[in-house]
């Protein structure tokens, strides 16, 4: 079996999930909208209720032209797509790279005799085939629709515009696991840029688009898939070619286990008498890059406050759909429950650190430990999941500081300081909420903390298209964030965010017991 093979035949289950998921998603959208808006009036009303700066920043430019239901589904996906396959680009990437290289199989596959230009080559062929594959399902199944502006030449753009996104950060990736000699570290820079690309692209596009050009999130978003299909806007992914010959040169004048780039290399070997302490070592890079990229989308959406009181103040038919006295309070509102989302990631990231460990079957022998010290499982347990409320309350709340210290100088802001931290304490109790359930499914198996991941996902989607397609309110009964009070333009409601909060609290109490009992896989 070739090092190529034995690559795809490790990733295949996780590339599946994930393009079953992804792909799915974007399949599985169009025929809402075309149901929803299917005369001009809703679409002539959508397109008003979208060109806004909040929106803007959201989901970039409003196309000119008809805003048919095709054209509504490329401009309102594109975006949050984009940055979903980055992730999935960024974390195959990693993971067949630099983590590799840690665990030592690299060093181990070079022993068998396999040369170092096999599996570099092996990696990008990799990275090729699964976004390849992304690009025919997203193809294929758009394809199979008989929508009206569903064109053939809007749906090759649409996922040859995703495929080449998700290629783009998988060969970025490579490149940085060259660099930097550390998995945690790769990961975050590459994340960081997945971020930063996208609020650099959030805050351009309300001010200048002229300046967003250098974000890949722009070049999506001037194609213009299903109305004018600008196909010059692919051209900038031919950086592919030059990432790809990087990551090959890097790859090939360095030693394995080696790097370009050296960070917090430390002469003297650290005492560490804790746990807890350890853990944290083994993430701060992660919890760091984390707090940075929201404080800095914290700054990005507050940038943007000014504008929405007057440009909403102007068009009634966008204050009439909303139904709203206080429509920037609203659309702030919407900012502030995808942020809450966005902190909830790292607190995900930190206990599925924890599950790593278990699985590569190091938390065992920290368990088992010695005759002098041992570590419980509670403790191993509890301290991952403590740091997770830590981190995504810390980042949400650096979010929030963000926004207030961007906006501080809006004249005709409504929203106070009080505003802001009674809004921070009301979104909380969801993150809280959202990690206790990660610990319920974490506490029962390993492979169940999936299922968190795919909860956050189901409850970023229900209250972002809750907002563009009005979906049942059926389906938002699910989020702990309907149940919590639309901060800052509602009032909060003391009992509510109590019981959220308490209920994630319980949650975790389970999972904790349940993790007591079970067996190490």
């Amino acid at each position: 079996m070739t090092y190529f093979k034995l690559l795809m035949k490790n990733l295949r289950m996780k590339a599946a999930l994930w393009i079953f998921a992804l792909c799915g998603l974007s399949i599985s959208v169009p025929p809402v909208f075309n149901g929803l808006y299917s005369t001009a009036a809703e679409q002539e009303g959508m397109k008003m209720t979208v060109d806004n700066p909040a929106m803007v920043a959201l989901i970039g430019p409003v196309p000119g032209g008809d805003y048919t239901s095709a054209v509504m589904f490329g401009h309102q996906m594109l975006m949050f797509m984009a940055l979903f396959h980055g992730l999935f680009g960024i974390l195959i990437a990693n993971g067949i790279a630099r983590r590799a290289e840690e665990s030592g199989l690299t060093e181990y596959v070079l022993s068998a005799g396999i040369s170092k230009k096999t599996i570099v080559t092996s990696q990008l062929m990799s990275g090729i085939l699964i976004n390849s594959l992304v690009f025919i399902v997203l193809f294929g199944g758009l394809s199979l629709y008989g929508i009206e502006g569903l064109s053939i030449t809007g749906n090759l753009y649409y996922a040859l515009g995703l495929a080449l996104f998700g290629l783009l950060f998988f060969v970025m990736t490579l490149v940085i696991g060259n660099l930097f000699d550390s998995g945690d570290m790769t990961f975050g820079i590459a994340l960081s840029l997945l971020i930063i690309f996208y609020l650099y692209r959030a805050v351009t596009d309300v001010m200048n688009t002229a300046y967003s050009v250098i974000s890949p999130y722009h070049w999506l978003s001037r194609i213009e898939v299903y109305g004018d299909n600008r196909e010059i806007w692919l051209m900038p992914f031919t950086v592919i070619l030059i990432l790809i010959i990087l990551s090959y040169v890097l790859f090939l004048k360095r030693d394995i286990g080696d790097s370009y780039i050296k960070i917090g290399k430390e002469k003297n070997l650290r005492k560490i008498y804790s746990y807890p302490k350890l853990a944290f070592i083994n993430m701060r890079v992660m919890i760091i890059s984390w707090l940075i990229g929201l404080f800095a989308a914290g700054l990005s959406y507050g940038s943007i406050f000014g504008d929405l009181e007057s440009l909403i103040g102007e068009n009634d038919m966008l204050r009439e759909s909303l139904g709203s006295n206080d429509a920037a309070g609203f659309f702030i509102s919407m900012l502030l429950v995808i942020s809450a989302l966005m902190a909830a990631v790292p607190a995900l990231m930190i206990t599925g650190r924890m599950l790593n460990e278990e699985k590569d079957g190091r938390l065992e022998v920290i368990i088992a430990g010695t005759m002098n010290r041992k570590v419980s499982r509670t403790k191993v347990f509890i301290t991952h999941y403590l740091y997770g409320v830590a981190a995504g309350v810390s980042s949400f709340l650096l979010t929030i500081l963000g926004m207030y210290l961007a906006s501080m100088n809006v004249d005709d802001l409504s929203i106070t300081i009080k505003d802001y931290v009674l809004s921070a304490v009301n979104y909380s109790a969801g993150i809280i909420f959202i990690i206790g359930v990660s610990a319920l499914f974490a506490g029962i198996s390993k492979k169940l903390h999936l299922a968190a991941w795919l909860y956050a996902a189901y409850i970023f989607f229900a209250n972002y298209f809750g907002v563009l397609i009005n979906i049942d309110e059926v389906y938002l009964m699910l989020s702990p964030f309907y149940y919590l009070s639309n901060m800052p333009y509602e009032s909060m409601d003391i009992p509510a965010v109590l019981i959220i909060a308490g209920l994630g609290i319980m949650l975790l109490m389970i999972g904790t017991a349940v993790f007591k009992r079970r067996n190490l896989l």
